[in-house]
């Protein structure tokens, strides 16, 4: 590929390259969640709402996940649960062995769910709650479209946000709903893994000290005119993921 061509490059294919990079040395190195042995936990059946920007409309399917039943971390606001999903069989598949075969492979993703109560652990399966979620993956494509506005001015690093999508558990009390992304494993070009390089309170990192995420939060502000900033800038390199979009209505 020359540098004409990758600089042509439509950002979903280049998002889909980088992944299959990621996906290809996660398989050399080893899966980085095997000693959480999440593929022993019972499968599940999820409905799956992803977003279609081009049509402002949401889209539904069904898929099969195995996720951790106690999160590894949470906010202020959300649990994060590790979470392993495969690709629903096909429809002629009748061998219920397929929903056993190949979990130790299958992608990794994190999985955020609002709290209700942190003490106790329970998550909020509210309607205010499903909502929030809906709202959290349209700021995510939100501030990928800043991000393609950023990256048609060529920049010397360009910038992907991970594409998020919302879980529903139907068979779960209270049916509810997760915001999902790919789980980011690695390290960038400094050495440096996961960082979160500024966020909507006012923190920029001292330490990494990287110039293009504050300048893309920069430049969603002056592109659109004051009335957007895109924050909470985190992940590994240049592939982004949970952003905030900060608007003046």
């Amino acid at each position: 590929m020359t540098m004409s061509d990758t600089t042509k490059e439509d950002p979903r294919i280049k998002l889909a390259r980088i992944l299959k990079k990621a996906a290809a040395k996660a398989v050399a190195e080893g899966d980085p969640w095997a000693k959480y042995n999440i593929d022993k936990v019972p499968a599940e059946r999820v409905i799956r709402h992803m977003y279609q920007p081009e049509t402002q409309t949401w889209k539904q399917d069904e898929t099969i996940v195995k996720m951790e039943k106690e999160p590894f971390t949470h906010g202020a606001m959300r649990f994060c649960f590790r979470m392993k999903k495969r690709s629903p069989p096909p429809q002629s598949a009748t061998n219920h062995r397929f929903h056993d075969y190949g979990w130790t492979r299958a992608s990794n993703y994190v999985a955020k769910a609002y709290l209700k109560d942190e003490e106790t652990g329970e998550m909020d399966t509210s309607d205010l709650a499903k909502d929030n979620v809906r709202n959290d993956i349209l700021l995510q494509y939100e501030a990928s479209h800043w991000s393609e506005r950023f990256n048609d001015h060529h920049p010397p690093k360009k910038i992907i946000f991970i594409r998020a999508y919302a879980l529903e558990f139907p068979d779960r009390e209270g049916k509810p709903w997760f915001a999902v992304e790919r789980y980011i494993f690695g390290n960038d070009m400094y050495g440096a893994g996961f960082t979160k390089h500024n966020t909507n309170a006012g923190f920029v990192d001292e330490d990494l000290h990287r110039v293009t995420p504050q300048v893309f939060s920069a430049f969603s502000f002056y592109e659109s005119q004051g009335t957007r900033l895109v924050a909470d800038i985190q992940g590994v390199g240049n592939l982004f993921t949970d952003p905030q979009v900060l608007s003046n209505d």
